[in-house]
């Protein structure tokens, strides 16, 4: 290994604006059914493409023609869970590598005082799959995910078998991939995804089904589940596939937004909408917007684009909105730029959102630095070279959140930088020793263990550490960032 390899990395606080879209985390707490009224209606709304617009209007009697139509033309949409690599021989399933590497190192007596949920501890259902999530134990949410999708047709080597879809099949595809994507799975995720391609086939509308739906007319997807499987491609730097499905997904997003300001529906449509319901549709399709060009700008940091990030997020700022989001955004292209390693520019972008803040009156605290001001500086001084000014910064602002994990991450980097080791593995451990369910998180753990390489006697730490691991995660961590040599199970790509 060489040593670049074992320095310890910052965190790049990018929560304020052009953040990763934060599929996964909704999941534990929102329903996975679909609401209903007048609110489910504009949440569903989506523009066709004209060969589906054209299969639907050509149809006499919709579950007959649509459906013959498809099957003589492929376009229907048929998944298939697919074999994942990291699964058990015997039972087909994902594994728990921090139980496999506990088993390894210690025998099976010391790996079996470690509790974890499976998918045989919970309800086979919705319920059960929360509470999975919830508990980090994402891989068997896979299971249960794969099992689940069995019910519906949908299950391993069902791939180009037709089957009926629902927003409750479609909602937990959504969950699988989202699981899939976090744990790094990319190559499955991928396969599993590209047979949704643009999520635009006609059985995935409700209007294909009226035996099961009525009159309701939309789409079953998730809007965010649009923008995961197009960002799916980046994470295995197919970024430009990336790039054209966001632009595409923009696209129409945009025109639904001047459709509704022109007195339109979503679709185009003169049907009379309400006041309040016009600007409730508006609201929603106008955050939408937003939420795909965060995702763009992600996309564009991950294959080192900064023009392309900049100029999205330029173009966000000039958008009307409040105060805090122009503030968050003027911070994310200020923290752009330093990656760039523009800091003249980035000091400007962040003295906006300096000003911004300072001119919120009215306010007791409008002139005291809050936690985003003093990362903002103590980026700028990382980007300097500043370490021991870095700290200082990012110290007070550990003050402020102490519990910030990412705070006092960034707080043994620059003591580490400053030759300061010893300080930054006593934060670093003492943070864990504080708040383990917290801060035992891959990002700090591999910081934590490139730090003990730099010291003698470092496997005896590691090996405390994933014990703690097993004491207080889930299933759903990466256990090579303890850096614990070879283990026998999966290493995500």
């Amino acid at each position: 290994m060489e040593e670049q390899d074992k320095k310890p990395s910052l965190e790049s606080y990018f929560s304020g604006a052009a953040q990763n879209d934060n599929f996964f985390d909704q999941l534990s707490s929102s329903s996975l059914s679909q609401s209903s009224s007048q609110a489910s209606a504009m949440m569903s709304s989506m523009i066709e493409s004209k060969s589906t617009q054209d299969l639907f209007s050509s149809a006499q009697t919709m579950a007959d023609s649509v459906s013959a139509k498809i099957g003589a033309l492929d376009l229907g949409t048929e998944p298939s869970v697919q074999k994942i690599f990291a699964t058990d021989s015997h039972t087909k399933k994902l594994t728990d590598s921090v139980g496999q590497l506990m088993r390894q190192l210690y025998g099976d007596g010391e790996a079996s005082n470690r509790k974890i949920l499976t998918m045989s501890d919970v309800t086979e259902d919705e319920r059960g799959l929360r509470e999975l999530i919830q508990a980090e134990c994402y891989r068997a949410a896979v299971n249960l995910t794969g099992k689940l999708l069995g019910i519906f047709g949908q299950g391993l080597r069902k791939q180009g078998m037709p089957s009926k879809h629902s927003a409750a099949s479609i909602q937990i595809w959504f969950t699988r991939l989202s699981l899939l994507v976090k744990l790094q799975d990319f190559k499955t995720a991928e396969a599993e995804s590209k047979v949704w391609w643009n999520l635009d086939t006609p059985d995935l509308y409700y209007q294909f089904y009226p035996e099961r739906f009525g009159g309701k007319l939309g789409s079953m997807v998730p809007f965010q589940m649009r923008i995961l499987v197009a960002q799916i491609p980046a994470y295995l730097q197919n970024y430009s596939v990336a790039l054209t499905r966001l632009y595409s997904i923009l696209a129409v997003v945009q025109q639904i937004v001047t459709n509704l300001e022109n007195g339109k529906t979503e679709d185009g449509s003169l049907i009379e909408l309400g006041q309040k319901e016009r600007h409730l549709a508006i609201k929603l399709w106008s955050s939408r917007e937003a939420r795909v060009q965060h995702s763009i700008v992600n996309v564009a940091l991950m294959s080192k684009n900064y023009v392309l990030a900049i100029e999205v997020l330029q173009a966000l700022i000039k958008q009307n909105y409040s105060v805090n989001q122009k503030r968050a955004l003027y911070s994310a292209l200020g923290r752009v730029l330093l990656q760039l390693g523009d800091v003249n520019n980035a000091e400007v972008c962040l003295a906006m959102a300096k000003k911004l803040k300072r001119g919120q009156t009215g306010t007791l605290t409008s002139n005291v630095p809050d936690l985003r001001e003093l990362v903002d500086r103590g980026l700028v001084s990382v980007a300097q070279n500043h370490y021991q000014e870095a700290y200082e910064y990012f110290h007070k602002a550990s003050l402020l959140e102490p519990s910030n994990v990412m705070v006092l991450n960034n707080m043994a980097v620059c003591l580490f930088y400053s030759g300061q080791l010893k300080k930054a593995l006593e934060i670093l451990t003492s943070t864990i020793q504080a708040n383990p369910s917290l801060a035992l998180h891959e990002a700090l753990l591999l910081n934590l263990c490139n730090l003990y390489e730099l010291e003698s006697s470092h496997v005896k730490h590691k090996e405390m550490l994933l014990k703690q691991v097993a004491k207080y995660r889930g299933d759903g961590i990466n256990v090579n960032c303890l850096k614990l040599g070879p283990p026998t199970v999966h290493k995500p790509v």
